[in-house]
């Protein structure tokens, strides 16, 4: 509803033509063969078609438990934030379903290890299915089943005839779409299912978490390969830690935390950490939106950028030497901006903050936590926007890559919707792709440090470790939201939103950005200039196929199709349309220091991308 009415909102704002919002994308598959324990899931009963699951963003889950089923709790967080308790349910946990999601649909899951088998708990969850409208995966055989009055009540039945790790893995996924159900019934459930029954459903809806075998990857082969790079770059210090994720055709084969946080190797690297994700923001936080505001036909790329954003208009008393510059030349790194300013250098004199700008504890006028106990004014940020129209011009249109733009997009989003550039972008991005994971501030959205690896001992401005917040200067000074940098996120959700881009603006059975849109913005923009961008995009360069390994960037394996981005503190996005590779590197090479280059000297990045591609050449 609201992605309705903000396509409302803007079209009569700007008295634009909607783009038809009804493009498709074809997805070559692959004749996989089908895993035994999909057949071992027979899908029983499907109120309404609730699995698999969509509108995530329209839904509040909760997931219980009753016996042993950690791989299944563990599988359901993957694809969207939720808590995972153990049933019987106590007396807070009965008060939480009543009281929460008062204004989204509940979706209460419930896992049933048929081991735990008692009297009292069959009415338990009797009562509790009666009384609640649930899904229930229930893991045993059917005869078990058959022993368990009241199921049937349940919205969703779905039975695992197993309980190994993989039954359970399945399970999850299948209820999220990753993978399709094709069981029957192999025997008659007397008084419930006849022999033979079985409701079918289709994959491919999100992310399938597999094996590379499962693609005819060696798989050995392909870890010990990584592993032997990655450990060396940890043993060389390049990195304390890194994630990685790798996926082909929307099947995540790798999903690997390295190292620890830091180098004194007290907090190892978790997969649902979060890392300062830098530059990779930019494709991150603005670029999907001002997508969906050319796709809806109120963001005109070849128009004066100042047409939405009125401080770059040059008017009387107000002088702007950018008034025609159009966005695709700014997207494209083609709009002769300079690379960057320092902002922060304002605020400090002789090594000291400026007491103006800044105040101890937070307040009305001063909101923006650039450092524990260290917050600055927020008018700041209207000095920012007169340091960028100011700023000077370079002398040639040619490919110089700058941010300066990025720090303007936020709000600019937000006055052209009506809505705030965060609320716009969890509601009509993040949440439907699950990934919630992905966030602005963590410290300040319930994340702990604990689950946030360090970036650096900033010794120049904050004077501090940067910890949890914002590690780039330009964001820190905007309070953290920025359009250039500021987000945090986990290589699995960066990972979903990287893949709906892979798919052409498609992923959960949604087209969050037209497929014409995601085609324009992905494509080489002024090749006949050398310069080989996309729309906020980086792309390869444009003779990577004829440059040497070492000079080559992204992986000589990757096609003039494929596009990404990278971030300063050691991040890494890339996806290749003609592969359908998604391939994601996570790290904090920044700690304790910016000066330790050694991820670059050492090209890990691209070396653990082309190892993928080296596997698939040799598979096929």
């Amino acid at each position: 509803m609201k992605r309705l009415l903000l396509l409302i909102f803007v079209f009569l704002y700007f008295s634009g033509n909607l783009l038809s919002l009804n493009d498709t994308i074809v997805i070559e598959e692959k004749n996989d063969s089908i895993p035994e324990s999909v057949y071992q899931l027979v899908l029983l009963k499907n109120k309404d078609e609730i699995i698999p699951f969509t509108g995530l963003e329209e839904s509040w889950f909760s997931c219980f438990i009753a016996g042993e089923l950690s791989y299944f709790g563990d599988r359901m967080r993957d694809y969207q934030e939720m808590d995972v308790d153990s049933f019987p349910l106590d007396s807070i946990l009965e008060k939480r379903l009543l009281r929460e999601s008062e204004n989204k649909k509940k979706r209460l899951v419930l896992g049933i290890n048929s081991d735990c088998d008692d009297a009292s708990l069959r009415s338990s969850v009797t009562d509790f299915v009666k009384e609640h409208p649930t899904v229930v995966v229930f893991f045993g055989s059917p005869e078990d089943l058959g022993e368990w009055d009241g199921l049937s009540s349940a919205e969703v039945l779905l039975l695992s005839e197993k309980n190994d790790s993989i039954c359970q893995d399945h399970a999850a996924q299948a209820l999220f779409g990753g993978i399709g159900i094709q069981g029957k019934l192999q025997k008659e459930i007397p008084g419930m299912y006849a022999k033979g029954h079985g409701i079918e459903t289709q994959g491919g809806l999100r992310f399938e978490y597999t094996q590379p075998d499962s693609l005819g990857l060696n798989g050995d082969r392909l870890n010990e390969r990584i592993d032997s790079v990655v450990n060396q770059a940890i043993g060389q210090k390049a990195f304390p830690g890194c994630q990685i994720l790798m996926a082909v055709n929307g099947k995540v084969i790798l999903r690997k935390s390295y190292g620890y946080h830091t180098y004194d190797k007290k907090q190892k690297v978790q997969n649902a950490d979060l890392y300062d994700l830098a530059s990779v923001t930019k494709i991150s936080g603005p670029l999907p939106l001002l997508m969906q505001l050319n796709g809806a036909g109120v963001l005109d790329l070849d128009r004066p950028f100042s047409d939405y954003w009125s401080d770059w208009k040059n008017r009387l008393f107000h002088c702007s030497n950018k008034d025609t510059l159009t966005l695709r030349q700014i997207l494209a790194h083609q709009a002769r901006l300079v690379p960057y300013l320092g902002f922060w250098r304002e605020t400090k004199q002789d090594g000291s903050f400026k007491r103006r700008f800044y105040r101890l504890e937070a307040s009305p006028k001063f909101p923006y936590e650039v450092g524990e106990h260290l917050y600055l004014k927020e008018r700041f940020k209207n000095k920012i926007y007169r340091l960028i129209r100011r700023s000077d011009l370079l002398p040639e249109a040619e490919y110089r890559y700058s941010g300066l733009s990025f720090l303007v997009y936020p709000e600019m989003i937000s006055q052209m919707t009506g809505i705030s550039y965060e609320e716009l972008l969890y509601s009509e991005v993040y949440r439907p792709l699950g990934a919630t994971r992905l966030v602005y501030n963590p410290l300040n959205k319930g994340f702990s440090q604990r689950n946030i690896p360090p970036t650096e001992v900033d010794l120049f401005y904050r004077e501090s470790q940067v910890h949890g917040r914002v590690h780039d200067e330009a964001a820190a000074v905007l309070g953290g939201v920025s359009g250039n940098a500021g987000l945090f996120g986990n290589a699995n959700d960066l990972g979903k939103l990287m893949q709906m881009y892979l798919n052409m603006g498609q992923y959960g059975g949604q087209q969050i950005i037209p497929h014409s849109v995601v085609e324009e913005f992905i494509a080489v923009q002024y090749p006949e200039n050398e310069n080989r961008r996309g729309l906020g995009f980086d792309k390869p360069l444009l003779d990577n196929k004829e440059t040497d390994s070492d000079a080559a960037y992204p992986a000589r394996g990757a096609s003039q199709s494929s596009f990404g981005h990278s971030g300063f503190t050691g991040t890494f996005v890339w996806m290749d349309p003609a592969s359908r590779v998604l391939y994601i590197f996570l790290s904090n090479r920044v700690f304790p220091t910016r000066e330790n280059v050694a991820l670059y000297d050492l090209n890990v990045r691209t070396s653990i991308q082309q190892i993928l591609y080296d596997a698939l050449e040799e598979a096929y």
